[in-house]
């Protein structure tokens, strides 16, 4: 016998013996089961743990009588979790039992809205109206459903049923002013705002809008006294600010741009944080239009203010380290990166800017310095690490930028900066004539990045000294110089390959377009003269080794080969 049937049999045998009481009470212990797992529910939904509240809904439909409750429970907690079809069984199984219910109405219209449902959306919208004409939960969701179908006159014509009900209300009228800007009726638009403002003239957000709103229209003067009047209210506001500051720039005066945003960083009230938004905005103007030097002097008194303000802030040196990289001022700008070092030693991008900027004015002692100082601060910095390494090997001290390159390749960086590392590891261990090592290194950098030329081009012309595989020598610099077709260096190692290959007709033409480039090297040179000696033409030969001596002296092989 089955427990169903063996369930059935038992409980027609207590009827019959009179046992109606204990029956009663198996119901109404089934009922406290059912509302207890509706409590506890409720609990799990509010701690949004909605798995759990589902199998606990789902214990209490089974336990109660009645449970249209539960059953709009069981709709929230399916759309909860992204189950629709679910969630609009149960919403509808609620609607049908109290059909008069306006929140389980909403809730089958929300979980329509949700799957793209559009018409029995607005049907629900439309009956639980029908039911309730004046109820604004209901009037808000349908005009916010037609604006998000696209029927935004629809909208505003509820949205103004809306407003009948409740007066002005600020929530309402910005949704007609978003229906109006979509109908590309500006004049309507902006009368919104502007009822918004005689509702709440000191709430600064809707001032800014209301200010940007009208720059967007060429309204600027409009504009102008819309942010001014912000300003009055709040002198300190860094939005009202900026916008205004924006205005005076796109109109180029430029002097009282810098002088309102001057005045305010120089206010030791502001906090430094509002501060900073204010210099990277004008830093981000500068950075658009490069070339306006006014522009660039009032950001430099901005910047040089917000350094004098907040000197013990470094974030605001980081900033004007940049600036000043950025506009080719270095020693302004490693004055201000090296008092961010001091100031927040963990800020890597200070440390790595500061790096850079010594690399490139070839300061690589210096650079060593500070670079061993910046990895304390910040260990595991693959740039920094790559800085230093790179240092040590301008400085021919290869074996410990063997070490700083391994250990960059080691630290988390993204795929075509490892390319870079691997390849400058390559340039080191061939320095170091740990050939297979070498050639490893340019591999990985390969793999890393297969579009890095300087990685093809190095490995090539190793590979040409060498004079190993030379196959795949010609394959990766004839790849290099379709990346960088003008590239001295790269015209000089496809002529370098083809000379090895003794295809000496190929080697001198390509070295002769590294040559007519203009930034040919002394070594460009001399493998010219090498072209021309095996060639049969020795006057031509030794009149390219003597230029390659007269541009560097240190090459004094080159007067046994003249001789």
């Amino acid at each position: 016998m089955n427990a169903m049937k063996f369930f059935q049999t038992t409980l027609f045998f207590l009827l019959l013996l009179g046992c109606a009481p204990a029956l009663a009470q198996i119901q109404s212990d089934t009922q406290l089961t059912g509302k207890a797992a509706y409590i506890q529910g409720m609990e799990a939904f509010e701690n949004e743990e909605f798995e759990t509240a589902r199998e606990l809904f789902l214990e209490a439909r089974r336990n109660l009588e009645a449970p249209s409750g539960v059953n709009y429970a069981l709709a929230d907690t399916y759309l909860q979790l992204d189950d629709l079809p679910k969630a609009a069984l149960y919403g509808k199984q609620a609607v049908e039992t109290e059909p008069e219910n306006k929140w389980y109405r909403l809730k089958l219209a929300q979980i329509y809205r949700a799957a793209g449902r559009n018409q029995a959306t607005l049907d629900e919208l439309t009956t639980l109206l029908d039911f309730h004409p004046d109820d604004f939960d209901a009037l808000y969701m349908l005009a916010d459903t037609y604006n998000d179908y696209g029927e935004f006159l629809k909208s505003n014509e509820t949205l103004d049923q809306v407003l009948k009900l409740t007066g002005p209300d600020i929530q309402v009228l910005l949704m007609k002013f978003r229906n109006f800007e979509a109908l590309a009726v500006p004049d309507s638009a902006v009368a919104q705002l502007e009822k918004v403002r005689d509702i709440d003239p000191d709430n600064l957000e809707m001032l800014n809008m209301l200010g940007e709103y009208y720059v967007r229209n060429g309204e600027r003067d409009s504009a102008k006294k819309v942010l001014s009047d912000a300003l009055n209210r709040n002198a300190r506001d860094p939005q009202s600010l900026i916008n205004l500051a924006g205005i005076y720039l796109d109109e180029q005066r430029w002097d009282s741009a810098g002088t309102l945003l001057t005045d305010f960083i120089g206010d030791p009230l502001i906090e430094p944080v509002d501060k900073m938004n204010i210099a990277r905005f004008l830093y981000s103007r500068v950075q658009q239009d490069s070339q306006n030097i006014q522009l660039r002097i009032e950001t430099e008194r901005v910047l040089d203010t917000l350094t004098e303000s907040e000197s013990g802030y470094g974030p605001a040196f980081t900033l004007a380290g940049e600036f000043y990289a950025q506009t080719a001022q270095p020693e302004k700008a490693l004055e201000n990166l090296e008092r961010a070092n001091e100031l927040l030693p963990e800020d890597d991008i200070a440390w790595r800017q500061r790096l850079q900027l010594l690399m490139s004015q070839e300061r690589y002692e210096e650079a060593i310095k500070v670079g061993e100082k910046a990895d304390e601060s910040v260990p595991d910095d693959a740039f920094i690490q790559f800085f230093v390494g790179s240092a040590y090997m301008l400085t021919d001290q290869n074996q410990k930028a063997e070490e700083w390159l391994e250990n960059a390749t080691r630290a988390p960086a993204r795929r075509p900066f490892k390319s870079i590392v691997y390849s400058t590891l390559g340039d080191v261990r061939a320095n170091l004539e740990h050939h297979e090592a070498s050639d490893e290194a340019y591999e990985l950098a390969l793999r890393y990045d297969p579009e890095n030329d300087n990685a093809m081009n190095n490995y090539a012309y190793n590979l040409s000294v060498r004079g190993e595989n030379l196959e795949r020598a010609k394959e990766l610099a004839l790849k290099a110089i379709e990346v960088a077709p003008e590239n001295a260096a790269y015209l000089d190692t496809v002529g370098w390959v083809y000379f090895k290959l003794g295809d000496y007709d190929r080697a001198k033409r390509f070295i002769d377009a590294s040559i007519k480039t203009g930034a040919a090297s002394a070594e460009v040179l001399e493998h010219m003269g090498d072209v021309e000696e095996q060639l049969g033409n020795m006057d031509e030969a030794r009149d390219w080794w003597q230029q390659a001596l007269e541009k560097d002296s240190t090459r004094t092989h080159l007067q046994d080969k003249i001789n």
